[in-house]
């Protein structure tokens, strides 16, 4: 346990919290640290106008979901002198200790697995996310070494419902090319390209192979047989819980760094 007092807060920095596998880390992690008697304490920390509420939380620790680029919350945060815990994105100079996922290593695990299966011809649909970034940026890197031609690149703004899964395979049809194989870097894009892909009469994976990633192991339900790479977020979320309290009772030294295993489920979309 902890000599700190208890219900002391742990400041939750994140870009938005309405994603499911951003929203299944934090419970977690918030059920990880509620019986060492820290709470999560979530705000708008972004809003360079509330910043000095920050320092006047008293904070413990700070959780990061995603990058932590800019620069007037990092330097307040650095300014708190609190162990921090930055997760899913690797960035380039962490303030203190991460629990990671290697997104780019699992966007050359997908084209590695579509080179084996005998895919020439393949696409990428990905939506403006820094983890989806980095899983697509490995993706397109190693293609070229495994001799694939990618033939087209779709990055869709946002990805949050099907719908806009939907809309982005059907900027991958508008771009008139011919692929046999698709690598969605989200769960919510590789069910929704399976099910437009059906509607348009396309057989998966005969005519079409689609390998998706999954963070809180939803895509299989939406589509049996979907072939996927990915993480539990729920465990990512109890390991990052962890180590902030692993830092608090100073058990682990600042520099810290866990990543998570990138699990392959081979099934029948590829």
């Amino acid at each position: 346990m902890s000599t700190l007092s208890p219900l002391r807060p742990i400041v939750l920095i994140a870009p938005r919290l309405d994603l499911a596998p951003a929203t299944r880390a934090v419970q977690a992690c918030a059920e990880r640290l509620a019986p060492a008697g820290y709470y999560l304490a979530a705000g708008p920390w972004r809003d360079a106008s509330l910043l000095p509420l920050l320092a006047q939380l008293a904070p413990a620790a700070a959780l990061v979901i995603g990058p932590l680029d800019d620069p007037q919350l990092r330097a307040a945060v650095t300014a708190l002198e609190i162990p921090v815990v930055e997760t899913w994105s690797l960035p380039a100079t962490p303030l203190d200790s991460l629990v990671t996922i290697d997104n780019a290593e699992a966007g050359r695990l997908a084209t590695r697995h579509l080179a084996e299966k005998g895919h020439a011809r393949v696409a990428c649909v990905s939506a403006d996310t820094p983890w989806e970034r980095a899983r697509r940026e490995g993706f397109l890197g190693s293609a070229a070494a495994l001799e694939l031609a990618v033939v087209a690149d779709i990055v869709h703004p946002e990805a949050q419902q099907l719908n806009d899964g939907r809309m982005a395979f059907l900027r991958l049809l508008a771009t008139n090319t011919i692929f046999d194989a698709v690598f969605c870097t989200s769960d919510l894009l590789a069910a929704a390209t399976v099910s437009e892909a059906h509607n348009r009469d396309l057989h998966v994976p005969q005519d079409l192979a689609v390998l998706g990633f999954t963070e809180d192991g939803s895509a299989p339900q939406w589509v049996q047989g979907l072939t996927t790479l990915g993480v539990d977020a729920a465990e990512l979320g109890r390991r990052a819980g962890q180590l902030l309290l692993d830092r608090l009772d100073g058990e682990q030294p600042a520099g810290t760094r866990l990543t998570l295993d990138t699990v392959f489920e081979a099934r029948l979309s590829t």
